[in-house]
């Protein structure tokens, strides 16, 4: 239901509707850090999925590092950040006044934007509304490491 909403929030990058932090990567698999909500209630929270759960209804996904000056000190700050926020209600409201709910790019600002020490991520007007559109949150700063639309590498 909410997928086809925030592909079309995006202004410039129409593929995705959800994002999230790589949080660990072992064994083969890898946490997610994200916001998100029943589909239909709206209630949900900051939480911690598996990359199987994460990506399971996904048709595509793309992965993108943070390349920003002190690269390696602030990516680890991303996750605890994003820890930090682990359990909070989702914001159904999409209200930036306040980090006591997160939407998942406002979850996703919050930490980048911490880690960094400054405003990386910053919201745009859509409809005279303040908003974190996804294609937003990997703007500044950041390459893309893996997209599964890519051809496979030659053998």
């Amino acid at each position: 239901m909410w997928t086809p909403y925030f592909i079309n929030m995006s202004t410039r990058e129409k593929r995705f509707s959800h994002v999230g932090i790589v949080a660990r990567v072992g064994g083969g698999t890898a946490d997610i850090l994200h916001s998100d909500a029943h589909e239909t209630t709206g209630i949900g929270c900051v939480r911690v999925e598996d990359w199987r759960g994460f990506y399971s209804n996904t048709l595509e996904c793309a992965v993108y590092r943070y390349a920003g000056p002190n690269a390696a000190t602030v990516i680890p700050k991303f996750v605890a950040k994003g820890r930090e926020k682990l359990g909070v209600p989702f914001d159904s409201a999409f209200d930036l006044s306040t980090d006591d709910r997160l939407y998942c790019t406002e979850f996703i600002r919050y930490a980048v934007n911490e880690a960094v020490g400054k405003s990386l991520i910053n919201p745009v007007a859509i409809n005279g509304q303040a908003f974190i559109p996804l294609d937003e949150v990997y703007r500044k700063d950041f390459e893309k490491v893996y997209d599964s639309k890519a051809p496979a590498p030659a053998p």
